[in-house]
């Protein structure tokens, strides 16, 4: 990874800064408080991302600025990275937004969290590192701020040793011993567990053996009922077809009871039916007898046609000579008026003239004359009426007598037809008599022959009887041989049953004694042999790691202090021992250059150790120095050269205000300050 440029945006003092990095050596210079640490600082979350407890949002985004961004752009396998960042203001906390990583020109935008899976994958750093606030390997590698590592030369040596057992990733070995140490706990809960349930294993078996042998008398028993339950079947069987063929028999009997019965009352019927039609034959003789005939008219509706047309004639001469007096009553009651209105008239009504008596004399007189005439006429027409009115009363009287006659004939003829029925229903009868006395006579012998057969049927019932309770008594002895069996199968059955819960239980009990035996043998694996294992290989791997890790101490801190006097090495726990003139003394009471020497050779070893350790990481290639040399003499310093070209680093980024620093470095940045922003000159 070699880091080529970074572009800050309302990051602390920064508020638009883009910085170029070169490869080789560079150094960022200025004074204190001028913006060298924000850089370093920048990249870091650029890379990782907020970190609780090392980088806040608070800490990194200006106070007057709402947003801020940082641009992160390095070269990976010869891949161009680059990375965005944004932070967000919300009310009184400052939050990450999401950005995004270019890799190769391919542009993936992502949240804080993806990004730095992302990067955590293109370092080839562990994916654990995911979760934890604080990225060791980064921290140990590349950038350490001094005073953190001066805090773990300072810490006590438990403290350390957790720290570097992290660095290394070899703290896994305490985890398997602390998990190994929880698993046997677990072990040793799982064979109590088990032993408390194989305890009464022996008694067990014993019960079930117990109740197999009870179990087989059972069955003895049951095969000694099943005997005697098939000797009463077959005995209960033939009695039951002795019983059929009785009740066969009864249902003859039974039969020919019916038959007579429906015989007698068939006969009894006949008989009564009998009477019957000889009561109506005798009847039917008797009318037949006082019958007589007569002789019919069929004229008669003929003649009464012809009167009814007579009387229809002489009605209508009578309407019209009614038609016709009525009509000259009108000519004599208007000639009666007009004599009397001639009489009492005077003038003319119509020319108001005077009428003359001669006129109304001579009116009078045609007048006069003309009801004589009238009363001619009403004597003609009264005569014919009366002439009229007397033939209509005889031809009614005709019609009458002549209807009289026919309402006679038509009951005669109602009467003979009658007769006629009567004569034919006489004929029925008589054959009908005959084929009930025929039926009758077959009754008689049929009841005859039936009574003969019923003889052949005596004690039948008496015997039935005897037989039913024979057969009632056998299949009361077959229902409690049926009881009792059914109440010995009962008993085998939960016999089995109790034989089966006991084989379950019983080999539940073996299962959990082979589980005892083997989370045992497990529990002795692990307390004898594989905890020891871990030890040993984690004795090995530290041993490794503590002899690589005392050499480059020991090779760094002689560079950078070059006094035979002075010597240093670690002991067991990674705490320095320094040894002057022959005598320990505590780091603490060594000068101020002398123990940031020792945290720098401390540092850098780290650096080699972890390189060389997790090969594939991509951080190898570059080294950030913060403040490597407060309270170096000029000498110390000068060492510093030597010291950078035994890193032989592609990239180291040297953070420092000592402007002698400047003489050895390939490349300087110079940083400074003015009215709260920070800027390159």
């Amino acid at each position: 990874m070699i880091i080529k440029k970074l572009k800050l945006e309302n990051i602390r003092s920064y508020t638009d800064q883009e910085i170029n990095f070169p490869e080789g050596s560079v150094l960022l210079s200025g004074n204190v408080g001028s913006g060298k640490s924000s850089i370093l600082l920048a990249i870091d979350f650029a890379l990782f991302g907020l970190q609780k407890g090392n980088i806040t949002g608070d800490s990194l985004l200006r106070n007057d600025a709402d947003k801020g961004t940082v641009e992160l752009h390095f070269d990976l396998d010869e891949r161009p990275i680059f990375i965005k960042r944004n932070l967000r203001r919300e009310g009184s906390k400052v939050v990450q937004d999401s950005g995004f990583i270019e890799v190769n020109g391919s542009r993936k935008a992502g949240t804080a969290t993806e990004l730095k899976q992302q990067v955590l994958q293109l370092l080839n750093y562990p994916s654990e590192l995911l979760t934890k606030s604080k990225g060791l390997i980064y921290r140990y590698t590349v950038y350490t701020p001094q005073e953190e590592m001066k805090y773990i030369l300072m810490a006590n040596k438990d403290e350390r040793l957790d720290v570097l057992r992290r660095i290394f990733g070899i703290d896994k070995y305490k985890r398997v011993k602390d998990n190994s140490k929880i698993f046997t706990t677990y072990l040793k809960d799982k064979k109590k567990e088990f032993s408390g349930i194989f305890l009464d294993l022996d008694s067990k078996i014993k019960e079930k053996v117990d109740k197999e042998k009870s179990q087989n008398k059972i069955k003895e028993d049951l095969l000694k009922l099943d005997e005697e339950l098939k000797i009463s079947s077959k005995n209960l069987e033939e009695k039951k077809g002795k019983i059929k063929q009785h009740e066969n028999q009864i249902k003859e009997f039974t039969n020919l009871k019916q038959e007579l019965s429906i015989n007698n009352v068939n006969e009894r019927n006949l008989k009564e039916k009998q009477i019957l039609f000889l009561r109506d034959i005798k009847e039917l003789e008797s009318f037949v007898s006082e019958f007589k005939e007569e002789k019919l008219d069929l004229t008669i509706r003929e003649q009464i046609i012809k009167k009814e047309k007579e009387f229809g004639s002489v009605d209508k001469d009578i309407k019209n000579v009614l038609l016709e007096l009525n009509k000259i009553d009108l000519k004599v009651s208007d000639s009666e008026s007009l004599k009397k209105k001639i009489h009492d008239l005077s003038k003319c009504p119509t020319c108001l003239q005077d009428v003359s008596e001669i006129h109304k004399e001579k009116i009078l007189k045609r007048e006069n004359e003309n009801l004589e005439k009238y009363k001619e006429h009403i004597n003609i027409y009264s005569k014919r009426k009366e002439e009229y009115e007397l033939l209509a009363i005889n031809l009614k009287k005709e019609i009458e007598d002549l209807r009289k006659k026919d309402n006679e004939q038509n009951v005669y003829k109602i009467k003979l037809e009658n007769f006629k029925e009567k004569q034919t229903k006489l004929l029925t009868f008589k054959k009908e008599i005959e084929k009930i006395e025929q039926e009758i006579r077959d009754l008689v012998k049929k009841s005859v022959d039936i009574n003969l057969k019923l003889k052949n049927f005596a004690n039948l019932e008496k015997d039935y009887e005897l037989l039913r309770r024979d057969y009632e008594t056998s299949q009361l002895l077959q229902k409690n041989i049926e009881i009792k069996k059914a109440s010995i199968q009962k008993e085998l059955e939960n016999s089995s049953q109790l034989i089966t819960n006991l084989e379950k239980d019983i080999e539940n009990k073996l299962f959990a004694k082979e589980n005892y035996t083997r989370f045992e043998n497990i529990q002795n694996w692990f307390e004898q042999d594989f905890v020891n294992l871990v030890e040993n290989i984690e004795k090995q791997v530290m041993f490794k790691i503590h002899h690589d890790f005392d050499g480059f101490f020991q090779k760094w801190f002689d560079i950078l202090i070059n006094n035979e006097l002075l010597k240093i090495k670690l002991d067991n726990d990674f705490s320095p021992l320094i040894e002057q003139n022959g005598h320990d003394i505590d780091y603490e009471y060594i000068s101020g250059g002398e123990r940031t020497a020792a945290a720098l050779a401390y540092r850098l070893s780290l650096n080699q150790v972890i390189n060389n350790l997790i090969t594939n990481i991509k951080t190898k290639d570059i080294i950030i120095l913060d403040e490597p040399t407060d309270g170096f003499s000029s000498e110390q310093l000068d060492r510093i050269r030597i010291l950078l070209d035994e890193l032989n680093v592609k990239q180291t980024i040297i953070v420092s205000h000592d402007p002698k620093i400047e003489s050895f470095v390939e490349n300087i940045i110079k940083l400074n300050k003015k009215n709260h922003i920070s800027s390159i000159e």
